[in-house]
């Protein structure tokens, strides 16, 4: 009789089958970051208090994603270049998405939502310039502070508008602001020495 193990159903293989989904989570952690922008919009528009606060959850819950697939991804080394660049877009789309609509309902001024949104241009920028030298360098642990106090402040703004919460929001720019100002450093930093590229002349 031939065993469960030859026919590739015994625990090993259950293993890797099991080790194989849990290592696809980052991606699908993403995707779900990037699918909930609409419908947390959807709610930030239908400006009722129920509605509001049901927003709040869902982005705070979108923000614990953000922290998962990171986790996920370093445990099983199941991290690649395209789920990366996901990654670090889903972030972008889903704060830009949400200071505008703030904009658009009055309840924050429109130099906010600049320097929230300005700031992920420039270091994407400054990341695509970099990559083209051959540098990479990680936003480190400020970046990531930076993105759990987005996370924090505009939720907390969400969830009802009150003298905290905009304090929040202003130390979540503050950290947007500083991580942008320490990107451009670091990236200053490696490149120096380097010999300026040929620039194209503009279009």
């Amino acid at each position: 009789m031939t065993s469960p193990q030859a026919n590739g159903i015994g625990p090993r293989s259950a293993d890797r089958d099991a080790t194989g989904w849990i290592a696809s989570l980052p991606n699908l952690l993403t995707g779900f970051r990037v699918l909930v922008i609409p419908l947390v919009i959807g709610l930030l528009l239908w400006d009722g208090q129920a509605s509001n606060q049901a927003a709040a959850c869902l982005f705070i819950v979108a923000g614990i994603t953000d922290v998962l697939d990171g986790l996920i991804a370093r445990r099983y080394g199941s991290g690649s270049q395209l789920g990366i660049f996901f990654d670090l877009v889903g972030d972008k789309l889903v704060v830009a998405a949400l200071v505008i609509t703030m904009v658009e309902l009055g309840w924050i001024p429109g130099w906010i939502a600049v320097g929230f949104i300005g700031r992920e241009i420039f270091v994407m920028g400054m990341r695509a310039y970099a990559g083209a030298q051959g540098v990479t360098v990680s936003a480190g642990q400020l970046g990531k502070m930076k993105m759990m106090w987005q996370y924090i402040g505009l939720a907390a703004l969400i969830w009802d508008r009150v003298p905290l919460t905009w304090a929040l929001v202003m130390f979540a720019l503050v950290m947007t602001l500083a991580s942008g100002l320490y990107y451009l450093v670091s990236v200053s930093r490696e490149l120096r020495g380097r010999p300026a590229p040929d620039v194209p002349d503009p279009l």
